[in-house]
C-alpha cells in the first residue's frame, strides 16, 4: 500500500518504540489500513468479522493508555484509484463475493464494512471523522496543521499528502522480543530523512511518478537505485519542475549528443577519445599523458538521467498532473477536532458483540468493563444521580502494580442498570462473581475521583507499633545484663575403661568399607545357633599370638631352593618349620 520502495528509503530513518511513548498524546488512524490487515491475514470463511474483534482490543489498548484518538474514514475514492481498489475488493472479500462477475470500482462493500466499525467505535464514545477524499489525507493534513501529533497508518502515500510523523507496524502483542514492553510501533519522522538526504515531501511525489504508488504504475523499467541518483542531483523544491522540463527542454538533446559523441572523452570531456589522451595527453587540460578525470562521474549522472527520461517519455502522459494534483491539492480543511471521549455504552456494546461477534454476554462485559471505570474515573465531574448506565464504587481490595504503575484494585457495584444484561446461567458457571465487577485503575485517578474511597482503605490498614524510646540508663542495663562474670567449672575429660576387644570389632576397624555398597542390617538372633560363648574366639586368638616362633637358623639365603636352580635336600624353610609339619608327615606316610 502506498508508493513503490518508499518504506525501503525511509527505513534508516525509522526507530522502533514501545506504545507507552504515545501516552498523552493525539494520533489519528486511518481506520481502512487496519481493516485490510485483518480482512487480509484472516480467511473469511473461518472468522469474517475479525476486523472488528481486531479494533476493539487495539482501540482499548490505546484508551486505557490514555491516548487521545481520532478515527479517519474513506471519503470518495479518486478515480485514479479505481484499479487498485478492483484488486483489493476481490482479495479483501475471497470469502464472500458478489455473485454476478461484474467488478465493482468503486466502495460500497468496504464503506459498509467501515459503517460497522464506526458503529462498535460509538458505543466506546468515539467519533470518526470522514474525508471527502483518502483517509490517509485527511490524516496527513490533521498532521501538518498540527492537530494531531502522528498518524498510525501502513499507508506511505500519508509523506506524499503532507504528513510529518507516521506510526508504521502498530502491535499490541504480549509476545515476541517486544512482550515486557507492552507493544511497540516503528516511529518515521520526515524531518530527519529531510535534513539528511534533502527527501522531502515532493521527491516523495516525484518517486510515485517513477516507480509506482497506488495511482499509478510508474515507469517501466527504473527502479530506486536509479532514482536516489538522480534526487542527489536535484534539490526537493525543484523535482517536480524538472521531471516536467523533460518533454520539452532541449538542454537535454545536447546532452545526449553530447554522451553519444563518440570522439569526446569519456574522461575528461574534451574534444579526443580517451585512448589518445592516454597516450599524448589533453591540450586542454594541458597533460603531456593522460588527462583529468573530473567527467567521468558527470557523465554517469547525465547519462542515468538521459535514460529515466528516454523510458519515461513513453508514457504521453508522463508526469502524470493529475496524479501530482492528488498529493498537493487540498480537498477539505479541518480546523478543529472534537476530542470528547463520550460516556460508553454497556448495554448495547454486548447486544452489538453477540450479534457480529458471537461473544458471550459475560465474556463482552468482561472485557468492556475496564473501558467504562475508566471513563468514570477520567470524567468524575460529569457523573451525577441523572446519570444512566454507570457503576458505582464499592471499596478498594488492595493495592496493585501494574507494568510499573501504583494502582489500586477496586470491587465496584451495580445500580440497578445492569440487572439482567448476563444470564443467570453464565453468572453461575463464572463463579467469582467479585472478581466479575474488579478492576485495576491507576493511584492518581482513583485519588482524584474517589478521595474519600482511598481514606476509608488507608484507615483500615493495620499501622505498626511505635517504638518506646530507650533512655541511656536502660541501654547500659540491658548491656550489663548480657554480660556474665560467673566463671565457668573446667570440663573433666571422661576416662575410657580398657575394654577387651574381641574379634568382630578388629575385624570392623581393619576392613575396608565397600564403596556405594547398600547398608544391609544384619542383625542376627543368636538364640538360634546355640550357646553364646561358642562365638566367643579372642581366647583362641590370643594363644596363636603369643606362642614364640622357632629359632631361626641362619643359612645363606642361596640354600632356598625358590632362589637356586639346583634341589637340595632340605631348604631354609623346611629346616625352620620342619618341626611343625614332621608328625603330620609321618602320619600320611606311614597310612
Amino acid at each position: 500500500m502506498g508508493i513503490k520502495d518508499l518504506w525501503t528509503l525511509l527505513a534508516p530513518f525509522g526507530e522502533r518504540k514501545p506504545l507507552y511513548e504515545l501516552q498523552g498524546k493525539t494520533v489519528a488512524i486511518d481506520l481502512s489500513c487496519w481493516v485490510c490487515e485483518s480482512q487480509n491475514v484472516t480467511e473469511y470463511t473461518v472468522q469474517p468479522r475479525m476486523y472488528l474483534r481486531n479494533l476493539y482490543f487495539r482501540t482499548c489498548y490505546l484508551l486505557l493508555m490514555d491516548v487521545n484518538v481520532v478515527f479517519v474514514l474513506e471519503g470518495r475514492a479518486p478515480e485514479l484509484k479505481y484499479k487498485t481498489i478492483a484488486a483489493r475488493n476481490a482479495l479483501q472479500f475471497k470469502g464472500a463475493k458478489p455473485k454476478n462477475g461484474a467488478k465493482t470500482k468503486d466502495r460500497s462493500r468496504f464503506n459498509h464494512t467501515l459503517k460497522r466499525c464506526e458503529e462498535m467505535l460509538s458505543l466506546l464514545g468515539l467519533a470518526c471523522v470522514t474525508g471527502e477524499g483518502e483517509a490517509e489525507a485527511l490524516c496527513a493534513q490533521l498532521n501538518e496543521t498540527g492537530l494531531v501529533d502522528g498518524i498510525i497508518s501502513q499507508d506511505s502515500d500519508c509523506f506524499a499528502y503532507g504528513a510529518r510523523v507516521v506510526y508504521r507496524n502498530f502491535s499490541i502483542s504480549q509476545q515476541g522480543n517486544q512482550a515486557a514492553k507492552g507493544g511497540s510501533v516503528d516511529v518515521y519522522d520526515i524531518s530527519v530523512a529531510n535534513e539528511r538526504l534533502n527527501f522531502g515531501r515532493n521527491k516523495i511525489i516525484a518517486l510515485a511518478l517513477l516507480c509506482g504508488s497506488d495511482y499509478s504504475d510508474g515507469v517501466h523499467g527504473i527502479g530506486k537505485d536509479s532514482v536516489v541518483k538522480f534526487f542527489n542531483l536535484v534539490k526537493d523544491d525543484e523535482i517536480l519542475q524538472r521531471l516536467r522540463s523533460w518533454r520539452h527542454a532541449s538542454i537535454y538533446d545536447d546532452l545526449e549528443a553530447k554522451i553519444c559523441d563518440k570522439n569526446r572523452c569519456t574522461s575528461c570531456g574534451h574534444s579526443g577519445k580517451v585512448q589518445a589522451h592516454a597516450k599524448k595527453g589533453c591540450i586542454v587540460c594541458k597533460t603531456n599523458q593522460g588527462c583529468g578525470s573530473s567527467y567521468k562521474n558527470e557523465r554517469l549522472e547525465i547519462k542515468n538521467e538521459l535514460n529515466m527520461r528516454s523510458k519515461a517519455l513513453l508514457d504521453p502522459n508522463f508526469p502524470d498532473e493529475n496524479l501530482i494534483n492528488e498529493f498537493l491539492g487540498q480537498k477539505s480543511t479541518v480546523s478543529e477536532l472534537d476530542l470528547r471521549w463520550r460516556k460508553p455504552d454497556l448495554a448495547n456494546f454486548i447486544k452489538f458483540t453477540v450479534k457480529y461477534l458471537t461473544w458471550e454476554e459475560i465474556y463482552g462485559f468482561e472485557k468492556f468493563f475496564p473501558i467504562l471505570t475508566r471513563w468514570q474515573l477520567l470524567h468524575y465531574d460529569q457523573i451525577n444521580d441523572k446519570t444512566q448506565g454507570i457503576v458505582s464504587p464499592k471499596f478498594i481490595k488492595k493495592r496493585r502494580t501494574l507494568k510499573g504503575i501504583a494502582s489500586y484494585e477496586i470491587v465496584w457495584e451495580d445500580k440497578g442498570c445492569f440487572s439482567d444484561l448476563i444470564p443467570e446461567e453464565q453468572l453461575e458457571q463464572f463463579g467469582d462473581l467479585e472478581k466479575l465487577w474488579s478492576t485495576v485503575e491507576p493511584q492518581n485517578l482513583v485519588e482524584r475521583a474517589f478521595p474519600h474511597l482511598v481514606q476509608e482503605f488507608e484507615s483500615k490498614k493495620p499501622k505498626p507499633k511505635a517504638r518506646k524510646k530507650k533512655c541511656a540508663v536502660d541501654e547500659i542495663d540491658g548491656l550489663l545484663q548480657n554480660i556474665s562474670i560467673t566463671m565457668k567449672s573446667p570440663v573433666k575429660k571422661k576416662t575410657r575403661k580398657n575394654q577387651p576387644h574381641t574379634l568382630e570389632s578388629f575385624v570392623c576397624k581393619v576392613s575396608t568399607p565397600r564403596k556405594g555398597a547398600p547398608e544391609v542390617s544384619f542383625d542376627l538372633d543368636q538364640s538360634n545357633f546355640g550357646d553364646e560363648d561358642d562365638l566367643e574366639v579372642s581366647d583362641i586368638v590370643d594363644d596363636i599370638i603369643k606362642r614364640d616362633l622357632p629359632t631361626y637358623v641362619p643359612q645363606k639365603l642361596a640354600e632356598c631352593s625358590f632362589f637356586v636352580s639346583e634341589m637340595i635336600e632340605n631348604d631354609l624353610f623346611e629346616k625352620t618349620f620342619g618341626g611343625y609339619f614332621s608328625s603330620d608327615t609321618d602320619s600320611n606316610t606311614v597310612g
